[in-house]
């Protein structure tokens, strides 16, 4: 019976181990992705979303894709009364985090587009971690969607 018990141990070990690594790498949850819908021809438009760093430790944002064309991170600075977009090379969040990418603010574009997505359509967009990579579907639509709960009137 013995050698029975060395015998699931060390694969209890082995998956103790595995589990123990994945939850210390968590790759960032993303959320409330949507893409700008544009008229017809146009190449370039924008997407946002919430980033949670679900990691115990910072990440840095490396990178953005996505399959509809070129990919980049920006800011929107507000300059001596003046509006700039600026490339961000890497972003660091800190542990529990959560950074919004929203108009006026931190956003990816999309640029060189081969066609312009519709409104309803949905655009992949992936970011790229310190801890991995991560995707999800933006959906495409005209405003940022209303996040105001509308059965809260009180």
């Amino acid at each position: 019976m013995f050698w029975f018990m060395i015998d699931l141990r060390v694969p209890l070990l082995a998956l103790l181990t595995v589990v123990g690594v994945n939850a210390l790498a968590q790759t960032p949850e993303l959320s409330g992705a949507w893409v700008r819908a544009m008229p017809p021809g146009q190449r370039m438009t924008a997407a946002y979303l919430q980033l949670r760093n679900l990691a115990a430790d910072t990440i840095t944002v490396v990178g953005v894709s996505s399959d509809i064309g070129m990919a980049s991170l920006h800011e929107t600075r507000l300059e001596g009364g003046r509006s700039s977009m600026h490339a961000v090379a890497s972003l660091d969040i800190a542990a529990g985090e959560v950074v919004s990418m929203e108009p006026g603010g931190l956003h990816i574009m999309l640029m060189g587009l081969q066609t312009t997505p519709v409104e309803g359509d949905s655009v992949p967009v992936c970011v790229q971690t310190s801890e991995g990579d991560v995707c999800v579907d933006a959906k495409v639509q005209r405003a940022a969607p209303d996040t105001h709960n509308s059965h809260d009137h009180h």
